[in-house]
């Protein structure tokens, strides 16, 4: 549910060594790590190493994280410290190296998950509170694992046999990451058009590690019937042990994209496969994939796309019924429509969605906008231009770029990718809109139609052929 970028809401000693490779400033500059981790102490012993001598050089971790660093030098002369998260070294030699202790367990303790927590013996530690960053290049990671430890981050794995290989792409410092260390299992999924990296934290029992895979693979399977393949090629999915509210065996789920793209979702290990298969969380989640981080006032566009394609999706892939599906998106709108504010315009309730607490009214105004593009492109096109068709576009020549795309930005590239201007003109008319979007005409013309109990029917109509090819088996 939660696309996270700025933080938004819910014995003996073994040794991890890790070795990345970021391009600092300069052509052909490297930076070097290697971490040694104590599980007793709960500490990472870090060793930084920057190939490109520098008259300045400068080092930096995310706001407050100077307060887990310990006991840092510069192998020659010194290092002075700027502020709350950075420090600054004269006379660079090239090779040059910094060593210092991250304090991972102090990180796992924080009272904001999003920084850091503890699933048992596993911690979650924001990669950005603890490893210092010496420029802004893509990062080339070595990673070494002492027997029975498991090491999960987000970013791309780069190889296949041990030591462990990883590219890291820089992301701004607000950008939600997180890296497991503990005993947990990891396994590769491969999916039509990339591999996710999967791992089950909590204890669990075999068998319910199966059933969690098989899981993640049909939301995954479903979230590749969007455009016929997932939308990156590399991705993260770490599963925490919990449940949701009442009888919901699936807590809540977020999509994160820092150094990489990550999604966690908490759930119950011991849920059955129909439980998990009933619920949206993870096609929901999976969807974010398809479109960049839109800033605060796009989130009605990145939630009402996931929000419109939970259950579209799912029904493409055989999860539910096209009946279902249709009945899903209407129970949705009907909760956007009750939670509908009329004092401010859908963008500005979008900037103000977390202050307000206005989640229903910004998902399902955007799930609506993206319904109502969908059906115009199928009706004006012929069935040869949709959402589907913009979004697999805007993949191709754009979706890897890790920045901040503004929304009126992001609908003028989808226009410019198919030759419409649906998108743009559709845009202007919702952000604009107060209140909850009316959809009389949209269902008239789809053969949607409430029946004397109030529940959604279809029923032959103008673009019912519209309607069946949204939700078709794929």
């Amino acid at each position: 549910m939660r696309n996270v970028h700025p933080a938004i809401l819910p014995g003996s000693r073994a040794a991890i060594a890790v070795a990345l490779g970021i391009g600092a400033a300069g052509a052909g500059a490297a930076t070097r790590y290697a971490l040694d981790y104590a599980p007793d102490t709960e500490q990472m012993r870090v060793q930084l190493c920057v190939d490109a001598a520098a008259s300045r050089r400068e080092f930096r971790l995310h706001r407050g994280g100077a307060a887990f660093v310990a006991d840092l030098e510069r192998e020659h002369g010194a290092i002075e410290r700027v502020d709350d998260a950075g420090w600054r070294a004269a006379d660079w030699r090239a090779g040059e190296c910094l060593s210092y202790v991250a304090r991972v367990g102090a990180v796992a303790n924080s009272r904001d998950h999003d920084i850091g927590s503890r699933v048992g013996g596993t911690l979650l530690v924001a990669p950005q509170q603890w490893l210092l960053r010496a420029g802004d290049e893509a990062a080339e990671v070595r990673v070494t694992l002492p027997p029975g430890y498991a090491f999960a981050p987000p970013w791309t794995p780069s190889g296949e046999r041990e030591p462990r290989r990883y590219v890291v792409t820089p992301t701004p410092f607000s950008w939600a990451a997180l890296v497991a260390i503990g005993r947990f299992e990891e396994t590769k999924l491969d999916m039509p058009g990339g591999s996710v990296r999967l791992a089950v934290l909590g204890e669990t029992t075999p068998a319910q590690r199966d059933t969690l895979q098989q899981w993640v693979r049909r939301a995954l399977a479903a979230t590749a019937s969007g455009y016929g393949e997932l939308p990156l090629p590399q991705t993260q999915v770490v599963l925490l042990p919990g449940k949701g509210c009442g009888d919901k065996v699936v807590g809540f789920g977020q999509s994160l994209r820092g150094q990489g793209n990550a999604v966690h979702i908490r759930v119950d290990p011991a849920a059955t496969l129909e439980q998990l298969d009933a619920d949206w969380t993870a096609v929901h989640e999976f969807s974010h994939w398809a479109h960049p981080y839109l800033g605060d006032d796009g989130a009605w566009l990145a939630e009402g796309l996931a929000s419109y394609w939970q259950n579209v999706l799912r029904a493409r892939g055989g999860l539910m019924t096209p009946r279902r599906a249709w009945q899903q998106l209407d129970a949705g709108f009907a909760r956007g429509r009750g939670a509908a504010v009329v004092d401010l315009t859908l963008a500005e309730l979008s900037d103000a969605m977390h202050a307000r607490r206005a989640y229903y009214a910004v998902y399902w105004s955007g799930a609506a906008y993206w319904l109502d593009v969908d059906v115009t492109l199928r009706r004006d096109s012929g069935g040869a231009l949709s959402v589907d068709e913009a979004l697999k576009r805007f993949h191709a020549c754009c979706l890897a770029r890790k920045r901040e795309w503004g929304a009126a930005e992001f609908v003028e590239k989808l226009d410019g990718l198919i030759g419409s201007d649906v998108f743009r003109t559709r845009y202007r008319e919702y952000a604009q809109r107060r209140g909850f979007p009316p959809l009389d005409t949209l269902y008239e013309r789809l053969g949607l139609r409430h029946d004397d109990g109030g529940k959604l029917q279809t029923v032959d109509a103008a673009d019912a052929g519209i309607r069946d090819a949204i939700m078709r088996r794929r």
